[in-house]
């Protein structure tokens, strides 16, 4: 697993390695290696020699001058610790097989190479704003290690990024290294990927793939990895004194638990105990390797659980990439595949599999994604491909406009055709309702009919907000509409009075939600008869198809022409319902289709915010912005000025009209 901390400051860490000089000891005898064009700039290569290596960590670059503003403390670096899973490290270490080790490591400088390309950021001043950068220069240190705290085999290796890039006009800065941190997961994947692509051609046979792409080697039990595993144990023993659960505190009983690392002063004699120690326990490590000797020298590659020859014909791979697409529940015709799979190497037909699961899979809970999030997401399907091939895939849909880029050269922000078409047919059912009923009543007379019942019924008067949602409701001539209202604003307290003077007027109220808490909470607080969105729709299904039956059709606009539906909570409904109930909504000729909820509040499971984008795109809405729950005014005042909505702070969930959809503005009548 890849694991990122950060190198002390730079006093402590010149003090760190000079004392204990962890990186830089000759720990597996090796010195180190200078990796990154920065490095190269700044004239390091090959082997690392300390004095230099610490004085980078200070910001101290070899021409004599220092990246860092002067009285400010130079943070010194990140260390990013790529670590080989135990399986791979008895094989390499206690087996003797060191081609393990070297295949990882290129791993791992492949990866570190890139993240160079696309993790690389500095700031800098211009126009008197911050700005931020792509380098694509890092000075990297790699460090290979072969032990743990407790001298037990485990290879690793320690990646220190010294916290210094150049700019495109030649002058040195502090790295941003915000996308290290937050791209950890899918170094590891990636790392992991090409690894497994070796290992495989070394003959041996991945097992199944875990968190994060990691995968032990088969045939190495799980009784053998925990043999050598005493420091797992440690870390494990301490945490369960803990009263906590969670990453810090796995965190916190790591550093409770370890000792000093001691240097290693006979290796041969720790090989000797190592091997001892695996016979004592019955680990037969020989016969793994002479099995993936055998396959290397017969040339079989098995390609994660599937075995395949070299040779194959066009039709043999045909067969293995229909079979692989339906084990993934990909359908032949999905526009993400290839039209033509067998025509391109195996690694670009695993690519698009992967890339096309990783789509189906991240568009099940988002309209949109970031392009990390695929890469990551396909390497994890563990299938015989790597990142290389994988983004060239991506590059290939978004070529062909199956997926589609968000707005700007910075965004890394993508969305499937079919999500921004899904998307446009809900603005278009919006638009389709306009103007296409006549009011209830008049928008005056809306307010004082409600006004009268509040007040008469549980003696409150509506604030401007709950009247100006109970005019829209009343008065629109749209079918489609929504009432945006914070929460604590009285949605409850408006609908009551809304729900009862329906139904003097006649017409049938029904109200919506996603789950069946909250139907039960808006039957019981406005009296307003309720069901769940689900079984709205599955009792209208039929209605749903490109040509309903007409019958059909006719008897369901008889029992619901002139209605008023209720949504509420409507943030909480994704793209894929809503298109369903506004098509509803135009095709049962309902009166009103009311959205009501808060965009700043739950959003949908399911893929989507189309109450968020409906808005933006035009939608007439009546804002409840008054929180009649504060009783202090200046409470209340603020709150207002804090939800204005030109100062929203929208939910993490990408909205596709900022991706690829015109904002259409709403006109003065709505």
């Amino acid at each position: 697993m890849l694991s990122v901390a950060l190198v002390r400051s730079a006093g402590g860490a010149a003090n760190y390695f000079a004392a204990d000089n962890y990186y830089t000891r000759a720990d597996a005898d090796r010195s180190g290696q200078w990796l990154g064009k920065a490095a190269e700039k700044l004239g390091l290569s090959g082997s690392i020699d300390p004095k230099s290596f610490e004085a980078l960590l200070r910001g101290d670059l070899p021409d004599g001058s220092s990246v860092g503003r002067p009285g400010q403390l130079h943070r010194a670096g990140v260390d990013l610790t790529f670590s080989l899973p135990k399986s791979w490290s008895l094989l390499a270490l206690v087996g003797g097989d060191s081609r393990i080790l070297d295949a990882y490591k290129a791993a791992v400088v492949e990866t570190l190479q890139w993240a160079e390309r696309n993790a690389a950021q500095a700031r800098f001043e211009r126009g008197g704003k911050e700005r931020l950068v792509q380098t694509g220069n890092l000075a990297i240190a790699l460090f290979q290690h072969d032990t743990n705290r407790n001298q037990e085999p485990n290879a690793h290796f320690h990646a220190v990024v010294a916290n210094v890039t150049q700019l495109p006009d030649g002058s040195w800065r502090a790295l941003r290294n915000d996308k290290l941190w937050s791209l950890n997961t899918l170094l590891n994947s990636m790392t992991m990927a090409r690894f497994r692509e070796r290992v495989v051609a070394l003959g041996y046979e991945p097992g199944p793939t875990l968190k994060h792409g990691n995968f032990e080697a088969l045939g190495v039990s799980r009784e053998a990895v925990m043999a050598f595993s005493t420091r797992r144990q440690e870390v494990l023993a301490a945490a369960a004194k803990l009263d906590h659960r969670g990453l810090k505190v796995g965190i916190t009983a790591a550093l409770m638990s370890r000792a000093p690392k001691a240097g290693i002063e006979d290796r041969e004699a720790l090989t000797s105990e190592w091997q001892d120690l695996a016979r004592g326990e019955g680990i037969d490590l020989a016969s793994v390797m002479e099995r993936a000797n055998a396959r290397a020298s017969h040339n079989i590659g098995l390609v994660g659980s599937i075995g395949t020859r070299l040779g194959e014909t066009r039709e043999q791979v045909r067969e293995w990439f229909s079979g692989l697409a339906e084990r993934l529940r990909l359908a032949p015709s999905d526009p993400l595949l290839p039209p033509r799979p067998e025509r391109g190497a195996r690694e670009d037909s695993a690519a698009a599999l992967a890339v096309a699961s990783a789509v189906r899979h991240l568009s099940e809970r988002e309209a949109a994604f970031a392009r990390t999030d695929v890469l990551k997401s396909a390497l994890d399907f563990g299938l015989p491909t790597t990142v290389d091939p994988i983004e060239r895939q991506v590059d290939r849909l978004l070529a062909r406009k199956v997926l589609l880029k968000g707005r700007g050269s910075a965004s890394g922000m993508v969305t499937t055709l079919g999500a921004l078409q899904m998307e446009q047919r809900i603005v278009g059912e919006v638009r389709a309702g306009r103007g296409s009923v006549a009011p209830v009543m008049a928008p005056d007379l809306a307010a004082e009919r409600l006004q009268a019942l509040s007040e008469a019924n549980s003696g409150l008067t509506l604030n401007g907000g709950q009247e100006a949602a109970g005019r829209l409701i009343l008065g629109s001539s749209n079918r489609i509409v929504a009432v945006q209202g914070i929460a604590g604003s009285g949605k409850s307290t408006l609908l009551r009075p809304l729900a009862e003077l329906l139904r003097e007027e006649g017409r049938k109220v029904v109200g919506l939600a996603v789950q069946n808490t909250l139907v039960q909470m808006l039957e019981r607080d406005t009296g307003i008869t309720s069901m769940t969105v689900a079984r709205f729709l599955r009792e209208h299904r039929a209605l749903l198809g490109p040509g309903p039956d007409t019958g059909a059709l006719g008897a369901a606009r008889k029992e619901w022409r002139g209605s008023v539906i209720l949504l509420d909570e409507a943030s909480m409904v994704g793209n894929v319902d809503l298109d369903k109930l506004a098509r509803l909504a135009n095709r049962l000729e309902v009166q009103r289709f009311a959205l009501v909820g808060d965009r700043k509040q739950l959003g949908a499971v399911d893929a989507g915010k189309p109450f968020d984008v409906l808005q933006k795109a035009g939608l007439q809405t009546a804002a409840m912005n008054l929180n009649t729950r504060a009783r202090d005014e200046t409470l209340r005042h603020a709150q207002y000025a804090a939800q204005s909505p030109s100062k929203y702070l929208y939910g993490h969930q990408p909205c596709l009209s900022n991706l690829v959809l015109p904002v259409t503005k709403p006109s003065q009548s709505g």
